[in-house]
C-alpha cells in the first residue's frame, strides 16, 4: 500500500511527545512491512521542505505556522497531498488527530481515497482535563474561557467534519472509543481500537544499565527512586506527587523523586517542593531525550504518573510497564485499558495526594507485591501493547478500508 499520513507535528520537527513517538513507530513499522509511507506535516522550523528518514518520506508545508492548523495549513496540506497523489496514487489517507481541512476531504471523495483517522483524544476531553487541573490546583480558572473557545473552534471546524467523513476511526484505547461514540455519535462499526504500543526491546528490564544510571544520579543502594517521566504541565499531576511526598517520607525517609521532563509547570513545581520542604529529596533533571528514557526507567524502583488529564493511552506508562517496573497511576482515561489495580499496577483517584501516598507506601511495604505487579506489567505489554501489535493492527485496518473501497 501507498499510505499518506497527515500530521501537524512529528519527531522530525524536534517534538517527542506521545503522539509524535506514536507516529514515528507506526511510520517506520509500516515501512518494514513493505508499505510506502509519506508524511505531510506543517512547516519545518529549519525551513526543510522534503527529506527521507528511515525509509519514511517527509514533506513539510512551505507556508503557515509550525504545528498549527491556522493560516495557510489548509491550502498547503491539500497541495502537498494532491502532488503526492499525482506522483503515485495514494491508497489510504491517514490523519493523526483531526487535522484534515475540508478541501482535503473533497479531494479524497473525488479520487475515492479512503480516510482513516487515529484519535488519541479530542477537544472535549481536553476541556474536561482543563477543568480537572483548575480544580486540583485551586487556580487557573482564568484560562477556561479561552480553552472553551478553542474547544468550539476545533470541535466544529475540524473534528466533527472529519470524523463524519472518515471511513474508519482508530481509537488508541477502549475509553477513547466510547468517548467518540458519546461525543460525536460515530457508529460502532466505524471505530476500531488499536492500542498504542512501545518498543519492547528498547524498554526492558536492564539491571546493569539501571545501576550505572543510579550512580550518575548519585543514588545510594538503599534509596528508593520514584520516577516522574513526562512533560511537566499542570495537567500531569506533579503537584499531587509532591504533596504526597511528606507523608511518604514520614515512614520511608529514603525516598527520592526524580522528575525527568520540562514544561510550563516546571518552575511552579520547583517552588512547591521548596514550600513543602522536600526539595532536597526531589531531583529536577530538565529535558531528557526520549532515546535515553529507558536508562532512567531502568534505574527507577517505581514509575509514578499522577495525571489529571483524560489520557488516550500514555506512552510513558507503557514504557514503564515494558521496563518491568511497578506503576502507580491515576485511574483516568485510557489508563484503565492497560492497568488493572492489584494485577499489573496500582490505580488511585486522580488528584488525591493522600491516595497516592497510600498506594506508594503499599508498594514499599510489600516488595513481593511490587515485584509481582512489575512482572505482570511487562507481560501485559508483550501480550497486547507492543509496537509490533500496534503496527500490524493499523495495517489491517488500512487493508480492510482499501478492500471495501475497491469492492463493486
Amino acid at each position: 500500500m501507498n499510505v499518506c499520513f497527515v500530521s501537524l507535528v512529528t519527531v522530525r520537527h524536534g517534538v517527542k511527545g506521545g503522539m509524535e513517538v506514536h507516529g514515528q513507530l507506526l511510520n517506520e513499522g509500516l515501512v518494514r512491512l513493505g508499505h510506502g509511507v509519506t508524511v505531510v506535516a506543517s512547516r519545518h522550523p529549519a525551513g526543510v521542505e522534503a527529506e527521507t528518514r528511515d525509509g519514511v518520506r517527509l514533506r513539510y508545508a512551505r507556508a503557515g505556522q509550525f504545528g498549527s492548523q491556522r493560516g495557510a495549513w489548509a491550502e498547503e496540506c491539500t497541495r502537498l497531498v494532491m502532488a503526492l497523489h499525482r506522483e503515485a496514487p495514494i491508497d489510504v489517507l491517514c490523519c493523526q488527530q483531526a487535522v484534515a481541512p475540508p478541501s482535503l476531504l473533497r479531494f479524497a471523495r473525488q479520487h475515492r481515497v479512503p480516510i482513516v483517522v487515529i484519535m488519541e483524544g479530542h477537544e472535549g476531553l481536553a476541556l474536561i482535563s482543563e477543568l480537572r487541573q483548575a480544580w486540583s490546583h485551586k487556580n487557573g480558572l482564568g484560562i477556561l474561557p479561552r480553552r472553551a473557545a478553542a474547544f468550539l473552534y476545533h470541535h466544529a471546524q475540524w473534528e466533527r467534519p472529519l470524523l463524519r467523513a472518515a471511513d474508519r476511526i482508530i481509537a488508541v484505547s477502549d475509553e477513547i472509543a466510547r468517548s467518540l461514540r458519546r461525543w460525536f455519535g460515530v457508529s460502532h462499526e466505524r471505530i476500531e481500537v488499536v492500542y498504542n504500543g512501545v518498543d519492547t526491546q528498547r524498554f526492558r528490564p536492564d539491571p546493569d544499565r539501571g545501576a550505572a544510571m543510579r550512580k550518575v544520579l548519585g543514588l545510594q543502594d538503599d534509596e528508593v527512586m520514584a520516577l516522574f517521566l513526562s512533560h511537566v504541565t499542570r495537567q500531569k499531576g506533579l503537584h499531587v506527587l509532591l504533596r504526597a511526598l511528606p507523608r511518604i517520607r514520614e515512614t520511608w525517609p529514603r525516598v527520592r523523586v526524580v522528575v525527568a521532563g520540562v514544561g510550563d509547570y516546571l518552575a511552579d513545581g520547583q517552588a512547591l517542593a521548596e514550600r513543602l520542604g522536600v526539595s532536597p529529596h526531589v531531583a529536577f533533571l530538565g529535558e531528557v531525550p526520549h532515546a535515553r528514557a529507558s536508562e532512567y526507567l531502568a534505574a527507577s524502583d517505581i514509575f509514578v504518573l499522577p495525571t489529571l488529564r483524560y489520557e488516550g493511552l500514555p506512552f510513558a506508562l507503557l514504557e514503564g510497564m515494558a521496563s518491568e517496573k511497578p506503576v502507580l497511576v491515576s485511574r483516568v482515561g485510557g489508563v484503565t485499558s492497560v492497568v488493572r489495580d492489584g494485577v499489573n499496577g496500582v490505580l488511585v483517584r486522580a488528584g488525591d495526594a493522600e491516595a497516592l501516598a497510600e498506594g506508594f507506601m503499599r508498594l514499599l511495604a510489600d516488595r513481593d507485591l511490587a515485584r509481582r505487579l512489575a512482572r505482570a506489567a511487562r507481560d501485559t505489554v508483550l501480550r497486547a501493547f507492543s509496537a509490533e501489535h500496534m503496527v500490524r493492527g493499523t495495517a489491517e485496518v488500512f487493508e480492510r478500508v482499501v478492500k471495501a473501497r475497491r469492492a463493486p
